[in-house]
């Protein structure tokens, strides 16, 4: 089993095999928005929770970083840091393209969707049906490779770390891709009045026009 996908790959084409990430909320005309820096880099746009009402979707960016970071793997996370292998345009196309940053982003969406009604699993880990879904869904990529146990660790370390920032207001994480750790660091200093009221995993709502039971509730 390969350590690192990339391994091979110009160090621009490379995850960081360390990084410090920065989740920075800022206001936005939909409510609060998250923007990430990697290594002092800007990546991607700011994200929004995309609801009618609080679901901390802005800050799923951790389950993509935990990938990232735990197993070497993240379409998702190249395109958006600039770290896309196109000095193999097969290795762009399949691993890198279209179908590989639809499976990433389907995960990440169904950790947090499945974590949503099982207190974003701050006591226990991942179900066991959830790893065996997230598994079949790596099928004819690199990632495949990975094991149960360490897609476990990728899903838990995701979630730890989205409880985090989210609960802090954003925040500093720290990866090693060595150690395939990702931590939260600490909180950001100096930053301004948050754009809303203070927000935790446990107060999200359903994201629906009418509210609903809480997220910490299973349905």
């Amino acid at each position: 089993m390969r350590q690192f996908f990339d391994e091979s790959f110009p160090r621009e084409e490379q995850i960081p095999r360390r990084m410090e990430v920065v989740l920075r909320p800022q206001p936005g005309p939909f409510g609060e928005t998250v923007q990430m820096t990697v290594n002092g880099v800007r990546a991607g746009a700011p994200l929004t929770d995309n609801g009618w009402s609080e679901t901390g979707y802005r800050w799923h960016d951790t389950l993509h970083l935990a990938c990232a970071v735990c197993l070497g793997w993240s379409p998702i996370f190249r395109g958006l840091a600039g770290f896309k292998r196109r000095s193999d345009p097969r290795v762009d196309h399949v691993e890198d393209g279209g179908r590989a940053a639809v499976a990433d982003e389907a995960i990440a969406w169904m950790v947090f969707c499945h974590a949503r009604t099982r207190e974003w699993y701050a006591n226990r880990p991942p179900d066991a049906a959830l790893l065996r879904m997230v598994m079949e869904m790596t099928y004819g990529l690199e990632v495949s490779e990975r094991t149960h146990g360490e897609w476990r660790h990728a899903i838990t370390t995701g979630l730890e770390c989205l409880r985090a920032v989210w609960t802090n207001r954003g925040g500093i994480l720290i990866g090693d891709l060595r150690l395939r750790t990702l931590s939260f660091s600490g909180q950001l200093q100096g930053e301004a009045e948050p754009s809303g009221p203070a927000a935790a995993p446990t107060s999200a709502g359903t994201g629906s026009r009418l509210p609903r039971r809480s997220a910490g509730t299973p349905a």
